[in-house]
């Protein structure tokens, strides 16, 4: 395994324990900044020199089948990681900036299935919700802050 490639495992491993959100891979004019999301607070948490981020986002666009040659236009790609004997989904976004590129990538950790009758702490909501699900049309909106809401 490179040095590269040990990195890109050790700053997702980082996330994944600090229940981070996303992780942002900022380059800008002399190094890069890597920030973890928490909520909507963006925290600081590694520095590199400029050459190595550009080695760490095109190691991430090739692990998520990403045109490693395109820096001009956004991209999406995703590819899933076994932490911790958990399986962890990851969305990575590139955006062009005036130094390279930058990396978003989000963390969504597979998350057990809860039966729809526990989800309520009110039957009969539970009861209400389970009548509109009988219906042949319309339209159901959840609604919360992104890291619960599925």
């Amino acid at each position: 395994m490179s040095i590269i490639e040990r990195m890109a495992e050790r700053i997702i491993k980082d996330a994944v324990r600090s229940h981070a959100s996303d992780i942002h891979i900022i380059p800008r004019r002399k190094d890069t900044l890597i920030q973890l999301r928490f909520g909507s607070q963006l925290t600081p948490r590694l520095y590199l020199p400029k050459e190595e981020c550009d080695r760490l986002i095109s190691h991430f666009k090739f692990t998520a089948s990403m045109d490693i040659g395109e820096k001009r236009r956004p991209q999406s790609g995703a590819y899933s990681l076994e932490v911790d004997g958990q399986m962890i989904g990851l969305r990575f976004s590139t955006l062009p900036s005036s130094h390279s590129e930058s990396l978003v990538i989000r963390i969504l950790p597979q998350q057990e299935q809860i039966p729809f009758f526990q989800i309520s702490l009110f039957p009969d909501m539970t009861r209400k919700m389970l009548a509109l699900l009988k219906h042949a049309h319309g339209l159901i909106i959840f609604t919360g802050p992104t890291p619960n809401v599925r």
